[in-house]
């Protein structure tokens, strides 16, 4: 038996229908920035709205979903913070701050990390550039993993295993074309190890995405620079990618990654 029927036949034994409601109602709206109303809620879950408003009214009351006008419900910051608490993530962003200011500060360019959360990419650290105009990505904020340069990349570097288990989560929220599309995208940027791409969202916007490999040669974040060409900028794409590429490849070798360290010519004893 796999590690994934264990996790279903655990899931059978130990049902506990009002936590795997809310579990979710919180996957859900993880999968919708824009937020949901009730009826929405209720019809993509194909449960009633009675089964499910004490849930929501005591998820909003705990804190951990949020309503706006017109009764739209989204996730509030609650999870993000308590995601920080984690000592890994915590060490992680710790780690990678003085890398990315230093980036910052030498390629005038903003830049932000990325983690994978189930089929989103969440932004846990940002460092904004030093030059009057910027793009920045707000902390916290989260994206579908496959409309993004972080998150593609983030799918490309997985474990066969994790890989799997990422494309069978993602093929019930997209179409085989997207699908299709999605695998033909991370078989090219895991061939190349970085993406570079014009931004899907922003005009003009080109994304520099490099990995962040931990000591297990396992992808533990991504580094990206949404590169923004202005005036007084002395650092040209090919500059900046240089320096995203080193930032990221310090950071990788801090984590303890060996390659990353060898390539530093850092004592790995």
């Amino acid at each position: 038996m796999s590690a994934d029927d264990d996790g279903v036949a655990a899931i059978a034994r130990y049902n506990v229908p009002a936590l795997q409601k809310g579990l979710d109602i919180l996957e859900l709206l993880a999968s919708a920035p824009a937020g949901l109303n009730l009826t929405a809620i209720s019809a993509s879950l194909g449960r009633s709205t009675g089964e499910l408003y004490r849930l929501i009214q005591f998820l909003e009351g705990r804190g951990y979903i949020e309503r706006s006008p017109g009764d739209v419900y989204s996730l509030s910051m609650q999870l993000f913070h308590l995601s920080h608490e984690h000592p890994p993530l915590r060490s992680l962003v710790a780690l990678a701050v003085p890398f990315m200011e230093q980036f910052a500060s030498a390629a005038g360019q903003s830049c932000h990390l990325g983690v994978l959360s189930r089929t989103n990419v969440t932004i846990v650290a940002q460092i904004d550039s030093p030059l009057p105009i910027r793009y920045s990505v707000r902390l916290g904020a989260q994206f579908p993993a496959w409309e993004t340069s972080s998150g593609l990349l983030l799918c490309a570097m997985l474990s066969e295993a994790a890989r799997r288990t990422f494309m069978t989560q993602l093929s019930r929220l997209v179409d085989d074309a997207a699908m299709a599309t999605v695998e033909t995208k991370i078989a090219e940027i895991a061939s190349r190890g970085y993406e570079e791409r014009a931004s899907l969202r922003i005009a003009g916007i080109v994304n520099l995405s490099f990995p962040i490999l931990d000591r297990n040669d396992q992808i533990a974040a991504v580094l990206t620079s949404p590169y923004l060409p202005q005036r007084g900028s002395l650092a040209s794409l090919d500059d900046v990618r240089s320096l995203i590429a080193d930032a990221a490849l310090r950071l990788s070798a801090a984590l303890g990654n060996r390659a990353a360290r060898l390539s530093l010519n850092e004592d790995v004893a």
